[in-house]
């Protein structure tokens, strides 16, 4: 049996519950997968699952294989990225999970200039809302947008974000332009599903609590783009998405001289890691690229 292969099929399988999504993404047969499980149980004499049609959970004793096959895994991936980080060329395979919308209008558009001054790197993008354990899924660096939790792993700010009222110049023409958030119009706005009930207004020392009324709920960043964009309401966008369609005119802002948090997209933009005693020149590459091309550019300058 090859252990090591063994190993990272059975924490892919234990991450995502199941036999043929961890083949997926290891690029083998989900039958392969089993085998390897299949083995592994042998060789501890416990079984690592309980099996049903239905759902794959793991038994006591995988849990317990499970904590530790994800330390060797880690210890492995950092002992590798030590090595590789006395390289002066950056290569390898580099995994990269990034916020759908941030990825399409900052990320994408890179990626070609990105490729061709280290062609020595395959790029690994994983694209998803969901906020990945970077260490269970092998994730060699993230980019997250919001306020960080409290956590181990290592961060650096890329910039700051605004979080700005962006209606359609056709929605601004059947309503009065509002000079606070208590003359915004009920019931018309385009929200996703973290959603306060009441949204705080901030215009120097004085602040205004506004209730939050929905005309349309919509979880994707692009579509709440593309729903103000069509004049079916107003949307709280945050300036690196918005700021393109502002400028062309697609957009109008309201009450730009009034500041609210909505806690979920407002704060910054971080690239995040995991806590290694060397970052692998192929990460520091990549977050030094994003960085030149982004900071203290005009990217989302309203």
């Amino acid at each position: 049996m090859d252990y090591l292969a063994a190993l990272t099929a059975f924490v892919e399988s234990a991450n995502g519950n199941s036999f043929s999504k961890a083949a997926e993404r290891l690029g083998i047969k989900a039958s392969t997968v089993s085998r390897y499980i299949k083995d592994l149980e042998q060789d501890l004499g416990i079984a690592l699952f309980n099996r049903s049609t239905r759902k794959l959970a793991l038994t006591e004793g995988g849990q317990t294989f499970l904590y530790h096959a994800q330390k060797v895994l880690f210890e492995l991936a950092e002992a590798r990225a030590v090595t590789s980080a006395l390289n002066q060329n950056p290569r390898g395979r580099l995994k990269v999970s990034l916020p759908p919308a941030f990825a399409r209008h900052h990320i994408l558009p890179l990626v070609g200039e990105f490729i061709e001054r280290y062609p020595d790197i395959t790029l690994d993008l994983c694209i998803e809302e969901s906020k990945v354990d970077l260490i269970a899924t092998g994730i060699d660096l993230a980019i997250r947008i919001g306020t960080l939790a409290d956590s181990n792993l290592k961060a650096r700010k890329l910039a700051e974000v605004k979080t700005l009222l962006c209606v359609s110049p056709e929605f601004a023409a059947r309503y009065p332009r509002p000079d606070s958030p208590d003359q915004l119009p009920v019931d018309m706005m385009i929200i996703g599903r973290q959603w306060p009930e009441a949204l705080i207004w901030a215009n120097g020392n004085e602040q205004v609590s506004s209730p939050v009324g929905a005309v349309l709920w919509i979880n994707d960043l692009d579509a709440q783009l593309i729903a103000a964009s069509s004049g079916l309401g107003m949307a709280l966008l945050p300036d690196w998405l918005a700021s393109g369609s502002l400028r062309e005119g697609r957009l109008v802002r309201w009450l730009s001289a009034w500041e609210v948090n909505v806690s979920y997209e407002s704060g910054a933009i971080w690239f995040v890691y995991p806590p290694k005693r060397i970052v692998s020149s192929k990460v520091r590459c990549f977050i030094d690229f994003i960085a030149d091309h982004l900071v203290d550019s005009a990217a989302w300058q309203v």
